[in-house]
Order: C-alpha cells, then structure tokens, then sequence
C-alpha cells in the first residue's frame, strides 16, 4: 500500500553511516526510487513497497569506491560513500543546517565533484550554490535560451547559476542545459549561450547521471539578465 510523506531529509542505506549526526532524518531502503523536481527544489522517494515520500535533501548512504559526497548537476543530494564516514557525515551535515539557515530551497556544488577526505581540509557552503527562496547568495536563470554549438543554434531550456568573484574581476557561471548535441565529443567543447540580447561563451563540462549536459563559463557578464543592474555596474567594467 502507498502513502504520501513530506520529510526534510531523507536517508537511503545504512543509518549507521550517519553516526548520529541526521537523526531527524528518515531512513529508506537504498533501492528506493529517486525523481527531483526543479520546480518545487524538491526530491521524491518511492521506497520498494510503494511509499511515496517529498524531501528537501537525501543523502545516501551505501559504500562506495569513490569519495565523491556531492556533485555539479545533482542539486539537494549527499553521499556518505566512506571509509572515512564520521568525517563525511559532519561535513554534509553542516551542509544541511546551512541550507535550513541560509532560506534558500536548493544547495548544489559549484565544481563538478566535492570530495571529502581524512586529512585534507575542505571548505564548506562557499563551495555551493544556495539558490531559491530567500537566498540571495547567486543570480540564477531558469528559461529558454538559445545555445549555439558548432556554428548551430539550438532552442532549449537552461538552468543557469552564477556569482562575481572579487579577487579575478569575473562573473562565474555554470549550470545545465536540456538538449542534446550531436556527435560523441560533446563534452569539453565551446558553446554560446544567449538569452535575449545577452551573449556569453562557454564550455561543455560533462554529462549528469540523468543524460543533461553541464555548462560553464567565466568573463565580463553570464548570458542572462541580472536582477540588480545597479550593483553589477559598480562591481564590473562596462559592457563594450
């Protein structure tokens, strides 16, 4: 029988590997099927007897080769993969209280993989985007746009997030794309991207687990409007 619950995090795999540091969260099976909802920055768990559950976060917690605990691409999602557990588990944990602190309703890495290990320090929230609701941390733009490849224009949607970095002079941005490119070498080349009257080269970064591609790049200006015009004038050179 399946039943609808709303949850903030919700853990699939072992609740040991949490180390007490999650205990609100609810615990599933790590088979349980996963859908995210860029409307709603909402995740859907359906376990293996049907129950239905909305959740902000999940994390998962199942061994694995790698220590990759979060990725570019899979927004509001954790891993916990091992073998340094404790380390990994304090580290998304201070991700999820800064996600529940800052009133944004998505959390996602601002590089492709954030790796956690034993001795090496690593940095906290300022390796994420905090985006939706209150959030005030990021422009994003979610919207069509045109994206040009190859000398090729493609219609699609884009799912675009972004910050000026003091230190270069630049406007950092990346996110994803909802079309696909022909031929087998996608991955690492040019693309331009336009949304409206705004134009911004990038570069194809690499495929997510649900087959999008992800983009980046770095300049004067993103390829989509910002919302406070003034505040860019005076942090960035003039458009020329």
């Amino acid at each position: 029988m399946s039943h609808n619950g709303s949850c903030e995090v919700v853990v699939l795999g072992d609740p040991a590997r949490l180390h007490g540091l999650l205990d609100a969260a609810r615990v599933v099976g790590p088979d349980a099927a996963t859908r995210f909802d860029s409307g709603s920055d909402t995740w859907t768990v359906i376990t293996a007897d049907g129950e239905q559950l909305a959740a902000r976060v999940i994390v998962h917690a199942s061994a694995s080769p790698d220590d990759v605990v979060a990725a570019h691409g899979m927004p509001n999602r954790f891993r916990i993969p091992g073998p340094h557990t404790r380390r990994q588990a304090r580290y998304v944990a201070r991700l999820v209280d800064g996600l529940r602190r800052s009133g944004a309703s998505r959390i996602e890495a601002r590089p492709a993989r954030v790796r956690v290990r034993r001795y090496l320090p690593t940095r906290g929230l300022s390796r994420f985007y905090l985006t939706g609701s209150e959030s005030t941390d990021t422009e994003v733009y979610d919207g069509p746009a045109i994206l040009t490849h190859n000398g090729q224009d493609y219609p699609t949607r884009v799912r675009l997030a972004g910050h000026f970095d003091p230190i270069d002079g630049q406007y950092h941005w990346q996110g994803m794309f909802f079309i696909d490119l022909p031929g087998s070498n996608a991955t690492g080349s040019k693309v331009s991207i336009r949304v409206g009257e705004h134009t911004a080269d990038g570069r194809v970064a690499e495929r997510t687990p649900w087959g999008t591609l992800t983009v980046s790049g770095a300049g004067g200006y993103p390829p989509y409007p910002l919302q406070d015009s003034e505040e860019v004038r005076i942090a960035m050179p003039p458009r020329v």
